[in-house]
């Protein structure tokens, strides 16, 4: 079924807390909860399946830019002085990936603190007036209060959960597209991700609150010390009288940055467990996926039912010049060393001219042919790791491995070998195991059984699907509601919108009865199995007291549950394709809605008005890299100008530029190898009336190819053709009919008049005529 695609700006900004009364936008779960003893790596492949054609809808339209869904774990009131810590993770791979679009379970965190004051109204001291004897006491204390001025809203904790956050996110995608890919093996890793992901929901809660109260109290408590901080002002001249004060004052800060870094702490404690297993877990599939590119771009051909394990760049050492470096693969059947590397073709005085990349195996040896192996710790200090290996025609090789421990791949080598490997074989799909064929039968697997078949019900029931059918109507409200609400806040233009929206609920009638039947349909198939199931579960129970009798009919109840899976699957899919293109729709409109609603907000908090008829279009938290220091503040654009504001302290307005002095713009990436996440850079050519020739903001979201394109439609007119509320005739006429020259001293006006302009004055004479 065609659906009316709704492209729109994308506002490109984060979610504005503290600059606003209004509460924040509702926050979307990013990982659903998980039902107690559900299976993780199901509960994940459906997540990522819903998550996948999102990703692919909501990409940008070239004419009307798509807004980003809205992140959903809100920033702190201002982007930090310094980066967060840096995560070790890889780059995002492309669309399929944002496993959660049902994960951020931290959404609350950025929550945490909308409710208290952006920043401490704290006193300063007056440095400059101190005694030259207490000169130096005196600037130390100064250091401490601001120290403490910054730690009393826990912007450090704030900042980590949120990063952990990410990480989860990340961790849940990077798992998925790996299996994706195909490697098959650490089963583990989806039970550790997704219990990972429980325990995290289990925590968001608490240490939000607990950052919320917190800050509340010592924003109160840090407050208390005014009085002190002006009575010593007034006694900085004399040392004499300052002294006891001066010491009372930095034995109370003391007291205080002692307890906050204790509370920090406490809340670390929380969550310092699960960003360690995070990141754990992160390496070992930041390996995987290592390992997997390097097999795409190796000239290996893998044999039937032949499976990676795992690969890591080595050198061949044999004690010479030109030791081969390449890549070592380990999978279930071989053990492959691949010359890999760039070899000079041409040198000039020794200097390399022109390489070629070297790629040939060297050694292809089966498993079942090795002779024996140990790992060995070489260097200085012993952190090389070796492996030794007996091969057949080469007697003993040594490989230094890089960054992989050689324990480890001794333990792959005996366990590849001896088969056990295949017990970390995942089953998607088959529902029995090599564990399951080879055991004795327990009633501990019985009791599972039970708990597996329990956990099927609201698949086979296709619940989900109804849930999210039932969301989507009462998103069309909300799309209706809020749309009102913003026209009435001053939102003129995209005059589309009503329209539609008109389009979505006409269309809802037929999508809800189309997937409804479907699903019906699909229910009442799986429930006829599920029953059947069930009668054979009961039979089991009932043979529990002879395990070795039960064992037949075990296994045809676990045969069956995979299929019933399978089915389940391939259930949800069908009525999923009835709905999912129209839910995208849907909801990429009211994070639209959201963004604007943020835009506003940032711009009636703003120290500055808007012009009569003048149109916001966009707002972007963002760093103006301003030579002499980084501020941070939001980047606004309208139809007539950019503007932004500095929003640390004293709310100040500092660009302030026509569109039509905007010459040229720029997207600039700056990499950020640490965090895995590049940073988009706008650089603005100004003219004349800039506050700097080259003006460069740095976005804290990747959205500058929206912000190009905004801008560019902005220069252009196009919002101004895109109104609502058409523009008066006699507001044009008065832009067109402005005078050209300063009645007094005869020099012409350059700078553009924009629309709601009440003056112009003469930059010679200094004149003001008005319009």
């Amino acid at each position: 079924m065609p659906l009316h695609k709704t492209g729109r700006p994308a506002p490109g900004g984060a979610p504005l807390k503290s600059v606003t009364k209004s509460p924040p936008a509702p926050q979307r779960p990013m990982v659903a909860p998980l039902r107690p003893g559900a299976s993780s790596q199901r509960a994940v492949a459906r997540v990522v399946r819903r998550e996948a054609v999102r990703q692919i809808a909501n990409k940008v339209q070239p004419e009307r830019p798509r807004p980003m869904l809205r992140p959903l774990a809100p920033p702190v009131k201002v982007m930090p002085k310094t980066p967060a810590p840096a995560l070790n993770t890889l780059r995002r791979p492309a669309p399929p990936a944002r496993i959660p679009a049902a994960p951020r379970p931290g959404a609350v965190v950025g929550a945490a603190v909308a409710g208290v004051a952006g920043t401490v109204g704290l006193a300063a001291l007056h440095t400059t007036n101190a005694n030259a004897e207490i000169s130096a006491e005196v600037s130390a204390l100064q250091a401490s209060l601001s120290d403490l001025q910054t730690r009393s809203l826990f912007g450090n904790i704030q900042s980590e959960f949120t990063n952990l956050d990410q990480l989860l996110t990340r961790l849940s995608e990077l798992l998925e597209s790996a299996r994706q890919k195909g490697y098959a093996y650490q089963s583990d890793l989806e039970t550790a991700t997704y219990d990972l992901i429980g325990k995290w929901q289990a925590a968001a809660p608490t240490v939000t609150q607990a950052i919320s109260d917190n800050a509340r109290n010592f924003q109160n408590r840090v407050l208390g010390l005014n009085t002190q901080v002006n009575n010593l002002n007034r006694l900085l001249g004399s040392p004499g009288a300052a002294a006891p004060v001066l010491r009372n004052t930095q034995s109370q800060v003391n007291n205080l940055l002692s307890e906050v870094m204790r509370i920090e702490a406490d809340l670390r404690r929380y969550y310092s467990e699960l960003d360690s297993q995070a990141r754990a877990l992160t390496n070992r599939l930041t390996n995987i996926h290592w390992a997997l590119d390097q097999l795409s771009q190796s000239k290996l051909t893998m044999g039937s039912a032949e499976n990676l394990i795992m690969a890591v760049k080595a050198r061949w050492d044999k004690e010479g010049k030109d030791d081969p470096e390449g890549i070592l693969y380990i999978t279930n059947r071989r053990l492959v060393f691949e010359r890999k590397e760039k070899v000079a073709t041409k040198k000039i005085l020794f200097i390399t001219t022109a390489s070629e990349l070297v790629q040939e195996t060297l050694i292809d040896q089966a498993l079942g042919d090795l002779g024996a192996w140990k790992a060995e710790s070489k260097g200085l200090f012993g952190h090389q790791d070796f492996l030794q290996v007996q091969l057949p025609r080469l007697g003993d090789v040594a490989l230094h491995l890089d960054g992989q421990d050689s324990k480890e791949w001794a333990s792959l080598l005996e366990r590849a070998r001896s088969g056990q490997i295949e017990t970390e074989h995942t089953t998607l799909g088959t529902g029995i195991s090599l564990a399951d064929l080879t055991r004795p039968l327990t009633n501990a697997d019985i009791m599972e059984l039970q708990s597996q078949v329990h956990d099927l019900q609201d698949e086979t029931m296709l619940t989900g699907q109804r849930q999210e059918l039932a969301a989507l109507e009462n998103d069309l409200g909300a799309i209706e509601r809020k749309l009102g609400e913003l026209r009435a806040g001053g939102y003129v233009i995209e005059k589309n919108l009503e329209a539609d929206l008109a389009v979505l609920r006409a269309q809802w009638g037929r999508v809800e009865s189309n997937s409804m039947r479907t699903l019906e349909f699909q229910a009442s198939q799986l429930g006829a199995q599920m029953e059947t199931i069930g009668k054979d579960l009961a039979n089991l129970t009932g043979q529990a007291s002879d395990l070795a009798a039960a064992r037949p009919l075990y296994m045809q109840i676990k045969s069956s549950l995979a299929s019933i899976e399978a089915q389940a699957d391939a259930a949800a899919d069908t009525v999923l394709a009835q709905y999912d293109e129209y839910a995208d729709e849907v909801q990429g409109f009211l994070a639209h809605l959201e963004w604007v609603e943020w835009m506003l907000q940032a711009v009636s908090t703003a120290s500055f008005r808007l012009l009569a008829t003048e149109s916001g279009i966009a707002a972007a938290e963002a760093v103006f890299l301003n030579p002499d220091q980084r501020e941070n503040g939001i980047l606004i654009l309208t139809d007539q100008r950019l503007l932004w504001e500095d929003r640390v302290g004293a709310y100040e307005l500092k660009v302030d530029v026509p569109l039509q002095a905007v010459l040229e713009i720029q997207k600039e990436i700056q990499s950020a190898e640490a965090s895995g996440a590049d940073q988009d850079i706008l650089a603005f050519q100004l003219g004349p009336q800039g506050p700097l020739p080259l003006a460069r903001f740095q976005l804290a979201l990747p959205v500058g190819d929206d912000w190009l394109q905004m801008v560019g439609r902005a220069r252009s007119g196009g919002y101004t053709q895109d109104r609502a509320v058409p523009l008066s005739e006699e507001e044009l006429e008065r832009v067109r009919n402005a005078p050209q020259q300063c009645a007094n001293c005869g020099a012409v006006f350059t700078a553009p008049i924009l629309r709601g302009q009440t003056e112009i004055q003469c930059v010679y004479c200094g004149l003001v005529t008005r319009l």
